[in-house]
């Protein structure tokens, strides 16, 4: 996928932890959704050995650099302007935003891996006109059949 350098593209994951079925979740989720409008989402049900319980959200969500407000600014203000806002429609703490050395993106992580989301939103990593998960673009294709890894 293409983006502006305009854009800030967000990853953002979440979990809830207290719903027992698929459609509670979507049901949970389906506001957020309508309102962020996410280029792709993906939805499934927490492994049962893993970490996480419950059911899994990742959204990509892209939305236009904002203006800060001393109108316009460096590209580091206007991320984290635009990380703000973001932050508190996820029921998250902007002041938790940690940048990267550039000032063109970061991540924000929920305290303790819970925060005070209705959505269960976790994480936030955010990168300005890429894919904070695959920044080099295109499509990974990993050829190797990772038994190394077991």
């Amino acid at each position: 996928m293409h983006f502006s350098s305009d854009d800030l593209v967000c990853r953002i994951a979440c979990n809830l932890e207290q719903v027992h079925t698929a459609d509670e979740a979507m049901r949970a989720w389906l506001p957020l959704v309508s309102e962020l409008q996410p280029v792709s989402a993906a939805f499934e049900a927490a492994h049962p050995d893993g970490v996480r319980r419950g059911f899994l959200a990742d959204l990509l969500v892209v939305s236009p650099l904002q203006e800060d407000g001393a109108g316009g600014g460096s590209t580091r203000s206007r991320l984290l302007a635009t990380v703000e806002a973001l932050a508190v429609r996820l029921g998250l703490a902007p002041a938790d935003f940690e940048t990267d050395e550039d000032g063109v993106g970061g991540a924000l992580k929920a305290k303790d891996g819970k925060g005070g989301s209705p959505y269960g939103a976790y994480l936030v990593l955010a990168l300005t006109g890429v894919d904070p998960l695959n920044p080099d673009g295109g499509e990974k294709d990993y050829e190797d059949t990772g038994e190394d890894l077991l």
